[in-house]
Order: structure tokens, then sequence, then C-alpha cells
């Protein structure tokens, strides 16, 4: 197996993600090593200089298989020639996962596909093909019962049988690498982060490899990279941080009462569910209200689609991942015409039920 020198000539790497959430979560153990990120809103970038790791929200998690396939299609033609070419997933398989994957490998032009789904620092495994939670297989926890994606399959290979692609399983990175020589397709097994890190050293230098995988394989990807001595943004701390709860997902709901319990400025769409677009947008224009009016310059919100149509509303043309607050949850700088906004993101499941106090710490540029 090479070491992680072999690593050494990257310099490109793109990361097509499907929702806000995984565009900005993906980017923070980068921004730690000194890789220069960034997320792209829309299709261009306000920077004259070319970060390093970019990732793009294709906003397809919802979408039916054609129509997010033609989103992520799109992107990964005009990325095919980036050193790493990712496609991010939802690490418990929500959303049309495996159709993404196989239009962004088509349409990429590489020959073989590397599928990597765990995301050991948040609890989820891969066990045989399979994804599990905190030690159960996915399509039996919470996530079943989603309100807007449930999960009713744990199997990798099974997803993608469905879409007409047969995934070849293996053990660990040696067994990937041998099935490669082989076979087009592989997911591949692991339990702990240096499970991923040997993926990464094993196979990193490949050029013929569509990876894709959750927000753990990125994890893993950054730290098996040479370091940059790259120097931070200088930001400025927010003095009155606010937390926005978008999404209905049960720890989301636990975690909002938690904040509202400690008295934190806080915004949230009601727990009895109505019409999901009217919902987010009435939360959306109270939060920017508050923003543009000045009464809040800091934001840790949970929920992609809130997420999103905030950074819209207030007009962000850019947002430069500075690091994790904790695994999968980000510490971002969101640029707008009326300046640098400090901004947390978090996907629905992730953190403990007083994960809102860290964020606001970091806010506030506290930790």
């Amino acid at each position: 197996m090479p070491d992680a020198q072999h690593l050494a000539g990257i310099r490109q790497i793109r990361v097509i993600a499907d929702d806000f959430t995984s565009a900005t979560d993906a980017l923070p153990a980068f921004a730690q090593r000194g890789w220069r990120t960034c997320v792209v809103l829309g299709e261009r970038l306000a920077s004259p200089e070319l970060p390093e790791v970019w990732s793009t929200d294709t906003d397809s998690r919802t979408l039916d298989d054609a129509s997010a396939g033609g989103r992520v299609a799109a992107w990964a033609r005009q990325w095919r020639d980036a050193d790493i070419l990712v496609k991010q997933f939802d690490s418990t398989l929500r959303g049309p996962l495996a159709c993404e994957v196989l239009a962004a490998w088509r349409a990429s032009g590489r020959g073989k596909l590397l599928v990597a789904p765990a995301f050991p620092a948040a609890g989820r495994t891969t066990v045989n093909g399979e994804v599990w939670v905190d030690g159960v297989p996915v399509a039996e926890t919470d996530f079943s019962r989603d309100p807007q994606l449930p999960v009713r399959v744990s199997s990798v290979p099974g997803l993608f049988a469905a879409a007409g692609q047969r995934l070849h399983v293996a053990r660990d990175a040696t067994e990937a690498i041998s099935l490669l020589d082989r076979v087009n397709a592989v997911v591949v097994d692991a339990s702990t982060e240096a499970d991923l890190e040997k993926l990464i050293v094993a196979a990193g230098q490949r050029r013929d490899l569509l990876w894709a995988g959750s927000t753990g394989l990125l994890r893993a990807l950054a730290v098996a990279l040479p370091g940059r001595q790259q120097v931070a943004p200088a930001w400025k701390g927010a003095q009155c941080p606010g937390i926005v709860v978008g999404s209905f997902n049960p720890r989301s709901r636990a975690q909002l009462r938690h904040a509202e319990a400690c008295g934190a400025l806080v915004w949230a769409t009601p727990d009895e569910r109505g019409a999901s677009a009217a919902l987010t947008a009435d939360l959306v224009d109270r939060v920017c209200d508050a923003v543009l009016a000045g009464r809040c310059d800091g934001l840790a919100v949970t929920g992609g689609e809130t997420a999103k149509h905030i950074a819209r509303r207030l007009q962000a043309f850019e947002i430069v991942v500075l690091r994790e607050v904790q695994p999968g949850i980000p510490l971002c700088l969101m640029r707008t015409p009326e300046g640098e906004f400090p901004l947390v993101t978090k996907a629905g499941g992730f953190g403990d039920d007083d994960v809102f106090k860290r964020c606001l710490k970091s806010l506030e540029g506290a930790i």
C-alpha cells in the first residue's frame, strides 16, 4: 500500500453535494489543514483566486431521479478534470442516492466507482455493505420515520441494484483495491476513521475513480492529504448570535427545547407540520428581517433548506468554511453585499442535546 506522499500531487478537489448543509460540512477538515475552501453558490465564484477545494449544492435531495441525475451530471462534466472528484451523499442514505451517483459516474468519464458511505465520528458505519447508525441498520432507526425522506433500505448494494448497477462489497481497503482490478464498482465497509484513511492512502492517487460517500470520506481525505500553510481568514465574532431550527428531525426538535430553555435567541418552525415550503419561507423572512435590522449578527442553522434560503435572501455570493464545531458541523463565513457574517450549519440528525451551546460559542469566537 502506498504512503501518503503519493497524495502530494493533488491540487484540485471537487465535491458535488445534494443539499446545502452537506456542501458546507464537506469542507471544514480541509480548511483546518490549511487548504483553501469555498462553497460555490450559483455557477461562478466572486473570489479572483481559485480555491483548492470546492463544493456545490445541486439542491436535488428531494427531486425525482431524472431531475436529480441531470443536475448532478452537469456538475460532474464541469469538474471531470479535477484530481479528486467526490459525489457526496447523506450518511443516512436519504434522497435519490443511487441515481445521482450513477449520473455523476457516467458524466465524469471515469472508469471506476468506489463507494464509502461510513461516517464513524457521527456513529455511521458500514457492515457488509449496510449502513448502520449507532449499531443499528439505518432503516430500523428514527431515520425510517423521517417526515420528508424516510429511509427504507439499509443496504447500499440493494439501492444500486434497484438502479441497475451491481456493487461488489469489500471488507476493507486492501480488498477494495483488489476488487477494482477486476470489477468497475465497489462499496467498502468501514467502522473507524482509520479504515477510511487507509482507503484514501491506498487509492487517493488514482485518477480513474469517482469517489462517492458521506462527510466521513471527506474528513478522511483531508487527514490523509499533506497539510498546507494557508492562513485562515480573519473574522469578527458575533455579539448577538441566534439559532434557527428549520429541520423536523426528532433530534433537532429536542435540541430546540434545550436551546429555548437556556434563553438563547431562537427562531423555529412549529412542531406541528403544515405546508413545508410556506413554513420555511415564513421562518426565513423572520430571521432575515432580524439580521438586516441589526438585531442578530451570526446564525446557527439546522435544516439545509432553511440555511440555503437564508443565504439567498441575504444575497450571499460566497461561503468560506473555517473549521469544525463538531464532526459534520462547520463554522463558515458567509460573504454578502453587507459584509461577512458568521454561520454554523447543521444537518438535522447531528449533535447532542446541547449542541447549540457550542455553536453559539463558536459564532462568538469563544472556541
